[in-house]
């Protein structure tokens, strides 16, 4: 309880202090004008140096910092004891900042969790909790920012309880409910707070013939989330195809949504400033459909060319009120039937479309409901956010963008909160600190005697001046056995090695399902630990068969009722 109360006001300080610098920056950046009130020039390319600006934060700065947002919140829970760091922190802060402030479309609450909890696990690191207890930190941080972006607190424990730790229980709910509270009071009452919460007007709630609305409103964001995903998955592997430099990749994103901004400038950045026109029922059926369609293209470009400064939060509320105001445009237009507030059904939109996004339909219900204060309005958003979230799941196969995100980096989100939960065993208490090692380009001899060792070894790191250059398994061994040698004699081990940068690190302060997940991503039965401080170099390896062991070791100590052996993990 204490704790959350620290938490709480660290983390409502942290978020409002990221909103204003957000707004301060895009107020910089676009001289005072706004961005619809800059040239049409300046719209094109102030996105592309924002995001090249992010790019070389990440090549020099942040290079080992660069996960960032509630999907490396979810793997640091489920697979890093989680542990987030403050310098992961740091850099999501500042990647925002340019990111939001220049123009991209993304949201401002993912960044927002992310350092939400990272203040609560830095604060239950200093306070020595145990892994097990620090995840509840680590929820009630994500809670308190989760709550105060939005001035929504029981949103914010329900998002904290069904995105980030993914159960309900009692011993939960204390700190994270106190974190909440506190943080919604400090970000509302701090000077500032009140000028940057997303205002939702007062609707008189239409009637319950229009519920069928409702629920084409739901497939409609469900729809929706699906385009998103596949843009978004599309863009990540066109960028990957052509090969752009890593730092240059933002950049390249930029120009797409600044191409789009170009003509339509309410797709830069948060977007929250045009919602009072969607609201009014001022935009006609045609220009919102397009509005839509290039905020959509500018949201999948800016998530799949990793600007890094932002989420998919907003973005999924703003989509869902453009697609909410179409709805009821569209039905005055093909029916005799006069809408008398479209607000409402923009509202209906907002949970929708979150709800199928983030896959939490009881956070869209939750938070829409803070966010209007109108009990009435409880039914109709219930119809449409159930409904888009099991189109989205059940019909289009589409997941949550944190899981989405997460299979990105070869890991996989439906073991999240129950291997994690069960099994906390670091990396470093598994791994093996002696092995054999290849060169290159390796003599038949030598090849024979790491084949006679393949018995005990399952994978054999091959190093070129002191780096590690990549890995061979057994599969790669037998096929190297049986090349013919070149005209020195050696046998080039190039073609058949995993190579390092294709590999995803793992660092001996990691939990060893983390390790399973990698291994079972790449087919291995054992992987490379990496050094935190230079990842080109190797401290272990680690087998597939010794973390099986340790975790089902674990499983019968907690089933037992002994206490788990304290996780060793490195400072």
């Amino acid at each position: 309880m204490v704790l959350g109360v620290f938490i709480g006001v660290l983390a409502g300080a942290v978020v409002l202090g990221f909103r204003v610098a957000i707004a301060e920056a895009s107020h910089w950046f676009t001289l005072g004008q706004g961005f619809a009130g800059i040239p049409w020039q300046f719209r094109l390319v102030l996105p592309m140096f924002g995001g090249l600006a992010v790019g070389l934060l990440v090549k020099w700065v942040f290079p080992r910092n660069a996960d960032v947002g509630v999907s490396r919140v979810l793997e640091r829970v489920a697979y890093g004891a989680s542990q987030l760091g403050a310098r992961s922190a740091v850099a999501q802060f500042l990647f925002g900042i340019l990111a939001i402030g220049s123009g991209h479309s993304v949201g401002r609450e993912g960044p927002s969790v992310h350092m939400g909890a990272a203040v609560g696990s830095l604060i239950g690191q200093r306070a020595g909790v145990d892994p097990d207890h620090l995840r509840i930190l680590v929820a009630a941080g994500a809670a308190g920012a989760f709550a105060g972006a939005l001035d929504v607190p029981l949103a914010g424990v329900v998002f904290a309880l069904e995105v980030i730790l993914g159960e309900y229980s009692l011993v939960l709910f204390a700190p994270v409910v106190v974190s909440a509270v506190i943080a919604t009071v400090i970000a509302a009452n701090l000077p500032g707070g009140r000028e940057v919460f997303l205002q939702l007007p007062d609707v008189t709630v239409h009637s319950f013939w229009f519920l069928p609305l409702d629920w084409v409103i739901g497939l409609g964001a469900a729809l929706v989330a699906f385009l998103l995903i596949r843009g978004v998955e599309t863009i990540h592997r066109a960028s990957q195809w052509v090969r752009i430099p890593g730092w240059a990749l933002p950049g390249v994103g930029g120009l797409g949504v600044g191409s789009l901004a170009v003509f339509l400038p309410e797709v830069m950045g948060v977007s929250y400033d045009a919602l009072s026109a969607v609201f009014a029922g001022s935009l006609s059926v045609g220009f919102l459909t397009g509005l839509l369609a290039a905020k959509l293209a500018a949201t999948a470009i800016s998530l799949g060319t990793q600007s890094r400064g932002g989420g998919a939060i907003g973005p999924a509320l703003f989509m869902g009120a453009l697609l909410g105001a179409i709805a009821a445009g569209a039905t005055e237009w093909l029916f005799p039937i006069a809408i008398e507030d479209p607000a409402s059904f923009a509202i209906v939109g907002m949970a929708a479309g979150m709800a199928s996004v983030l896959n939490a339909p009881f956070s869209a219900i939750v938070a829409v409901f803070e966010l209007t204060q109108q009990p009435a309005v409880i039914l109709p958003v219930m119809l449409a956010t159930v409904t888009a979230a099991v189109t989205s799941r059940d019909w289009f196969k589409a997941e949550a963008i944190f899981a989405w995100t997460l299979h990105l980096r070869e890991l996989s989100e439906p073991s999240l909160p129950e291997a994690g939960q069960k099994c906390t065993v670091p990396v470093n208490e598994v791994m093996i600190g002696q092995y054999r090692i290849l060169p290159p380009r390796v003599d038949p001899e030598e090849l024979r005697e790491a084949q006679s060792d393949s018995g005990l070894q399952v994978i054999f790191p091959v190093f070129q001046d002191s780096e590690l250059v990549g890995i061979l398994d057994l599969n790669g061994l037998l096929r190297a056995g049986v090349a013919t040698p070149d005209d020195d004699g050696c046998i080039d081990l190039s073609p058949y090695l995993y190579r390092e940068e294709e590999l995803r690190p793992l660092f001996p302060g990691d939990r060893a399902v983390k390790a399973m997940d990698l291994m079972a991503s790449y087919g291995l039965e054992g992987y490379p630990v990496r050094s935190p401080r230079d990842a080109h170099m190797l401290v272990g390896l680690v087998y597939q068969t010794d973390v099986i062991q340790a975790c089902m070791e674990q499983l019968r100590e907690h089933r037992n009722g002994e206490a788990p052996k304290e996780a060793s993990l490195p400072k």
